[in-house]
């Protein structure tokens, strides 16, 4: 009964929670395309992101996926 009520109480956050994750790469794909969109952002050109980082003197940000 002492490992009932936690198991229980997982299950509901569980199963609260679950909506609320998307369904990944549709999700990403949608979204790069939106990002890709707006010219703010480099997808998989790291020489043109290190280049337009020279250029302006900002710094960049790189994320392997």
């Amino acid at each position: 009964m002492k490992l009932f009520t936690p198991m229980f109480i997982l299950l509901i956050v569980t199963c609260i929670a679950l909506p609320c994750f998307g369904h990944g790469d549709e999700e990403v794909a949608e979204d790069q395309e939106r990002v890709k969109a707006t010219g703010l952002w480099i997808y998989n050109d790291l020489e043109k992101g290190i280049a337009q980082a020279e250029e302006t003197g900002k710094p960049i940000l790189v994320v392997f996926r």
